[in-house]
């Protein structure tokens, strides 16, 4: 299964030349052979987005809800990304991609509750599920797709602060994997298990992160600040995927 083929670039291989989910990281990435895990919103106008903050103010330093733009004010001057790109939308990603390295795409919690943003990103990844996989930390996207995409591949986004939810809703998600945090991973290993998903983690960072999670048998990991390779992270390190 693509996802745990190759290490996972957390909102692209980014760095200080590269802002985070911006189409330079992505393309990093891709020239760096990995897979890519991104998130998205939805825009006033109904397009589908690539960012992961509600706001812009901590990556463009500007208070305005990502929901609350249309697509001619991302694609205008006013909402920049640090590294001078437009925020991109989600087919601009596509196109880069093409099938060239997997996608572990994060749908944003969607507070209307019509699962618009659900039904907006399926129309635009129909026929994609060879490289694409969804995940989310809302039980009630995972399960819209448990009931109406199953032919993709799809996770619950989980830590020890919203565990008991998961583990209420499980049944209804129907997980193929569960992507926990890295420093309470030891908590969920059991589940996996007995539940038969297999198990990502994020974000590790460091050294002794990758170290631990190597350790504790995790099957892929989500990364950024680090190459794992030179941390290592050598083929046949990690368990095979279920």
């Amino acid at each position: 299964m693509f996802l745990f083929e190759r290490p996972i670039a957390h909102r692209g291989l980014h760095d200080e030349n590269r802002t985070e989910n911006s189409m330079a990281a992505f393309r990093n990435a891709l020239e760096h052979g990995y897979n890519i895990e991104t998130d998205v919103h939805l825009l006033k106008s109904g397009e589908v987005v690539v960012f992961h903050d509600n706001t812009l103010k901590r990556v463009c330093g500007i208070d305005r809800k990502i929901s609350s733009l249309t697509l001619d004010e991302i694609k205008s001057d006013k909402f920049l990304l640090p590294n001078g790109e437009h925020i991109p939308l989600f087919s601009e990603m596509l196109d880069l991609v093409d099938g060239k390295t997997g996608i572990l795409l994060e749908l944003k919690i969607d507070f209307h509750f019509d699962h618009r943003l659900e039904k907006a990103v399926y129309e635009l990844i129909k026929g994609k599920e060879d490289w694409i996989a969804v995940q989310s930390f809302s039980p009630f996207i995972i399960k819209w797709f448990n009931q109406n995409a199953t032919e993709f591949y799809r996770g619950i986004l989980s830590d020890s602060f919203v565990q008991w939810l998961h583990n209420l809703c499980f049944c209804a998600t129907r997980p193929n994997f569960i992507a926990y945090g890295i420093k309470h991973v030891k908590s969920i290993l059991k589940k996996c298990k007995k539940k038969e998903c297999n198990l990502l983690v994020w974000t590790i960072r460091t050294e002794d992160q990758l170290k631990y999670a190597i350790k504790n048998g995790v099957n892929n990991v989500i990364f950024e600040s680090i190459i794992p390779e030179e941390k290592g992270l050598t083929p046949g390190t990690l368990p095979p995927a279920k």
